[in-house]
Formats: structure tokens, sequence, C-alpha cells
């Protein structure tokens, strides 16, 4: 059997998406600060906002009926699923592409808020 040849094609990387990599701080690093935030109406902003722009920046337009006691099979909802729930309606319209930029925009200007390292804001360009 004659030797195999070198490959002549160099791999390519992924570039990295900094909508997905703004997900992942989000969730690992930005979400225990919010969590414990001493202000609790600024904690429900902050995370609700978020949500909203992360169910337009994935699942779009789509309207779920608004989260209540009455057609649900949970009866403790509460405020935060009906904040999250109308943040993500007032994003009604907006493509997914401009959703995932305010998303990321959002966890940079959270992660300034909240003190998390410089570093992995520029891992999301902002």
């Amino acid at each position: 059997m004659p030797p195999r040849r070198p490959s002549t094609s160099t791999p390519t990387q992924t570039p990295k998406n900094p909508f997905t990599l703004a997900v992942t701080f989000a969730n690992s690093l930005l979400t225990p600060k919010i969590e414990s935030n001493p202000d609790p109406l600024q904690s429900i902003r902050d995370s609700t906002s978020l949500y909203g722009f992360y169910m337009q920046a994935t699942i779009g337009d789509y309207r779920p009926p608004f989260p209540s006691a009455s057609n649900s099979s949970n009866k403790d909802v509460g405020i935060y699923e009906r904040t999250a729930w109308l943040k993500w309606m007032s994003h009604k319209g907006m493509s997914k592409t401009e959703a995932q930029k305010l998303y990321v925009e959002m966890v940079g200007r959270l992660m300034v808020g909240y003190g998390v390292e410089d570093g992995v804001r520029e891992d999301i360009g902002v």
C-alpha cells in the first residue's frame, strides 16, 4: 500500500458566535450575581430583560398564552413569570438577529454593572 499523503487542507476554526458566548457567560457568571442582588426589583428587571431578548432571539414571534393561575397547572405563577412574558412580548416583530445583538449588548452592560471581569466582555465583543 502506498503511504498516505499528508492533507493539504488546513482545518478551519469555527468563529465564536458572540450570542452563544453571551448566553454561556450570562448563565455561568452573570445569573448568580443578578440573583444575589440585594434589590429584588432590579434583579427581576435584569433577568426578565435578558429572558425577553433571549426568547425573541431563539424563538421569535411565537406567542404562548399569558401566564396566569387560571391557564396553568402551576397555581403559583408569580410576578417573575408574568414580567418575563411581557418582556418577550414587547419585542414582537424584532428580528432574531437584532434580538441577539441586543442580548449581547445587554450582557455586556450587566457585566459592567455587576463587576464581572473585562476579559469576558472582550470575548463577546462588547
